[in-house]
Order: C-alpha cells, then structure tokens, then sequence
C-alpha cells in the first residue's frame, strides 16, 4: 500500500491539473468565440464592399458623368433656338471640355443620351444635329 501522503500528493495534483484544464476549456472557449466574431465581421465587411462595388460605385461613376456633361452644358454651351451642330462636332468639344478640365470623357451614346434629357432649354436632336444651343467661342 501507499503510503497516506503520497495519495494525498497525487489527489491534489489531480485536483490541480483537472483546474488547469478547465481553465485552458474556457479560454479556448474565448478564443474560438473572438475567432467567430472576425469571421462575422469580415463577412460583413466583404458584404459592405459587394455593395459598394455593385451598386454603390456605378451610381457615383454615373454622378460623375452626369455631372461633366451637365458642366459642359452651363460653361461651354448656349441656348440659341436657330443654331444647328452635328452631333460629332457637339461631342467633340465635349470630349475637348473635358480633357481641359481633367474631368474623364464618357462614351458618345451616353453622352447623347445624358444631354437629350437636359432642361431649360431642352436640346433637340434631329438627323444628326443638335438644335437649339451653340458652342461659346473659345469652349471646347
């Protein structure tokens, strides 16, 4: 037999490791708990970015746009209801405009599509020509 101490030694070393590994449980528990909400945010964060990049940025990207085209038509057009420009030639002092002023040149259907809905005077197109504003001289 054993002697009384040595029992009493080996219960509280068994006592003692049976704490330490509870204590390791719980912070494994933490660890796996802090791991799960990066996942959560990353996730989240990727989702806010797939919007961003979905939706958000092709609606800024149209913003800009619209904003050099109707920029274009207040600094480098005029309202006159007799003038008559081909579309080339209109879309060109556009591009002209905008490579002046750093802004980016869109395409020439969107372009066209864009300054067809301007207001105050509504521009008119009509085989090929743009009526109803002319070019200030020295734009474009």
């Amino acid at each position: 037999m054993e002697p009384p101490d040595l029992i009493n030694n080996m219960e509280k070393k068994i006592k003692s490791l049976e704490l330490e590994l509870n204590d390791l449980r719980q912070g494994l528990s933490l660890v796996t708990d802090y791991y799960k909400g990066l996942q959560r945010e990353a996730l989240q964060q990727d989702a806010v970015e797939a919007v961003d990049q979905t939706l958000t940025k092709p609606l800024a990207d149209e913003d800009i746009e619209f904003e050099a085209i109707w920029q274009f038509h207040e600094k480098a057009l005029l309202a006159d209801p007799s003038a008559h420009i081909p579309c080339t030639a209109m879309y060109e002092a556009f591009a002209r405009y905008c490579t002046q002023t750093g802004r980016r040149v869109v395409a020439q259907d969107a372009f066209e599509f864009v300054f067809a809905h301007i207001e105050n005077p509504a521009p008119i197109l009509d085989r090929g020509e743009w009526i109803g504003y002319r070019l200030l001289t020295g734009s474009g």
